[in-house]
């Protein structure tokens, strides 16, 4: 009794000295940006405090570390800080708000006045910082002070189950932690993935709230928890299986390492974690020009058993950027240094293994570049200057890390391509290189396979799934599709009546909402329907049409969206290279075409393939020509139009 009274007095008096050795060099929330820009719409009306932020202050030289915190909001870009000239640090990139802590080393204090500074980036960036507070600790004193057991574990069998921490203030800031045992936890500012389900984490006395998932098929379990000075409290958690999603694996197919890609912060080791705690199954490594086995490194973590790893490579070109997978061990890189799409991908193609190409974000900027953009692309007739170059076997139309302003954007650029005739599945991953900042597999494809178990997957029914388009693309929610209930995704729907009916399903964990849900025709919305969805858990909405058969052939998609997540757990990420100021977040759910054998010759035809073939017969006839088109739609017309003398829908 007298040590145990002993130790609390100790750690209470260690609290104090804490408070009492803290000096507060900024009190105030302030705003950091450029008088008259701004960058997102809730920022215009409000007056910036500085472009840069510096603080001078009297101290005395310090001998020990001395810990100071920052906290911030919306940083997207690096800002570096700097003690009288002297980097420490820079504040942490994230938009989400979060206290950053940076350690200040013996000697970098000078007796007198010292100057602070928060230098501002040469791109404009708006973020809000303040409170500054520089305490005369070290980093562990300053962050410890009492302690978190947490247990999580799977609520159908009680059994260990990797997962997702997060722990924050009651305000939503990321707190900062120190987590523990180290080798089975993946930490950084209040977020820790373990291996396990099992994680201490030592924070300050203090509230909090501490939130537990495991990615989008699984519950979110939230709990307020506060600590006194000393204390140690336990905390168990069950998390249960929310959408069901048998017959289909999740796939993120498009992962880095700071490790092998050399950028992030995500360490090979860390990333097996990140991958277990967010329940993907299929796990591609795509590092840039490199190939990555994640196999021997997810048995030494001891994880191996959670999901199947694919070697990959993000083939990074000046021209853009390809995932090809999977790739057998040992075999020659790929020149990234090649431009010529007709040189490249077929070199892409014959790296032994090779079954899957994808053409990453499409729509982002890199090295002056934009696969879909400028003079490489029309999106409205699908026509893309290396069209017969164009051997991939899909697109991503959602890059969690690489978010459109307009979340639609890629899936039209999609659906010109498919009208134009090429046939390229959709798919959505991650592109994460970080272990928080872009969650993995939050963008993510559902793929047609057994998946009874992770960990010894069927690849070569997973690669047939990949080419014949048995796919769905996920961003917090999951939409299935049956033509007559019994044509799905990727099938030939032929031999179809007068009516045809159309059932759209969409499902989620009870954290995330769907409010719509829409049908499209050759990337035309032919139906839409509002979605009542009280964050109910599994199947959200079954929506059924009934459709006249179609005039022609024509492939049917549906996507279903909602709100975006804004919680920390699970933050859905702001655009990457944005093109509007309005912040517009939201999750997505959509599936691939179904092919609609409207003619029922037992085989699809393009808009274009239609186009052609009238314009073959009837192009010299204008009256006949325009009376034919009546009886098509508007992606026939568009690329009817585009075939015609001195048309002007060339790229």
């Amino acid at each position: 009794m007298f040590l145990s009274r002993l130790l609390l007095c100790f750690v209470v008096f260690q609290v104090s000295a804490v408070m009492a050795q803290e000096m507060i060099l900024e009190s105030k929330r302030l705003h950091l940006g450029r008088p008259g820009q701004f960058e997102w719409d809730f920022f215009k009306e409000r007056p910036v405090d500085a472009e840069r932020l510096e603080m001078r202050f009297q101290a005395k030289a310090n001998t020990g570390e001395h810990t100071l915190r920052i906290w911030q909001r919306d940083v997207k870009l690096g800002w570096p800080v700097l003690l009288n000239g002297r980097k420490l640090g820079t504040l942490t990139a994230s938009e989400t708000a979060l206290e950053c802590v940076l350690a200040v080393p013996a000697g970098a204090l000078r007796e007198g006045e010292n100057v602070l500074l928060i230098e501002a980036p040469a791109q404009l960036d708006d973020i809000e910082v303040g409170p500054v507070i520089l305490t005369a600790l070290p980093v562990s004193a300053v962050i410890g002070g009492a302690s978190i057991e947490v247990t999580v574990t799977d609520a159908a069998n009680d059994g260990p189950l990797p997962s997702r921490i997060t722990l924050t203030r009651p305000d939503g800031t990321l707190q900062p932690l120190i987590a523990a045992p180290v080798g089975e936890v993946a930490a950084r500012v209040g977020v820790v993935y373990t291996k396990h389900g099992r994680a201490t984490l030592s924070v300050p006395p203090g509230d909090y709230l501490l939130h537990a998932g495991r990615g989008f098929e699984w519950g979110v379990e939230k709990l307020a928890v506060s600590l006194r000075a000393g204390e140690t409290k336990p905390v168990a958690l069950k998390l249960g299986r929310e959408v069901d999603t048998g017959g289909w694996i999740a796939a993120d197919s498009h992962i880095h390492t700071l490790t092998h890609s050399g950028h992030g912060d995500a360490r090979i080791e860390e990333r097996m974690l990140t991958i277990a705690g967010e329940g993907i199954e299929l796990a591609v490594a795509t590092d840039h020009n490199h190939h990555t086995d994640y196999a021997p490194v997810a048995a030494s973590m001891g994880v191996a058993e959670r999901f199947t790893p694919v070697i990959g490579n993000e083939v990074t070109t000046k021209h853009g950027h390809f995932n090809a997978f999977p790739i057998q061990p040992g075999v020659k890189l790929v020149d990234h240094n090649e431009q010529d799409w007709s040189k490249l991908l077929p070199a892409i193609r014959a790296t032994p293994g090779v079954r899957v190409i994808t053409l990453n974000h499409p729509r982002d900027l890199h090295s002056g570049f934009v696969p879909l953009g400028g003079v490489q692309f029309n999106p409205k007739t699908g026509r893309h200057r290396h069209a017969e170059a164009l051997d991939i076997t899909a697109m991503e139309v959602i890059t969690s890390a690489a978010m459109q302003s307009d979340i639609h954007l890629l899936y039209r650029d999609w659906f010109a391509l498919l009208n134009r005739g090429h046939r390229i599945a959709a798919v959505g991953s991650s592109d994460t290189h970080d272990v928080n900042r872009f969650i993995l597999g939050q963008g993510r494809t559902y793929v047609a396979a057994k998946d009874a178990d992770p960990a010894r997957l069927d690849l070569d029914e997973v690669w047939r799934s990949y080419q014949e388009g048995r796919l769905l693309v996920s961003l917090g929610l999951m939409t299935t599709l049956k033509v007559d209930d019994r044509f799905t995704v990727g099938d030939l729907a032929t031999g179809l009546g007068e009516q045809v009916k159309v059932e759209a399903v969409i499902s989620g964990p009870a954290w995330v909402k769907a409010d719509r849900i829409e049908l499209f025709a050759n990337g035309r919305l032919i139906r839409e329907q509002a979605l009542k969805d009280d964050h109910r858990a599994g199947e959200k909405a079954r929506v059924t049409w009934e459709l006249p058969k179609p005039a022609h052939d024509v492939h049917l998609v549906a996507i279903a969206t909602g709100p975006g997540v804004t919680e920390p757990f699970w933050e859905i990420p702001r655009p990457y290279q944005a093109t509007s100021k309005t912040l517009t977040s939201r999750v997505i759910g959509s599936t691939n075409p179904i092919w609609i054998d409207a003619d029922d010759d037992g085989k699809f035809q393009s808009a274009f393939a239609i186009a052609q073939a009238l314009v073959e017969k009837l192009g010299g006839d204008q009256a006949r020509l325009r009376e034919a088109l009546k009886k098509h739609d508007e992606a026939v017309v568009i690329q009817v139009e585009s075939l015609l003398p001195n048309s002007t829908a060339q790229p």
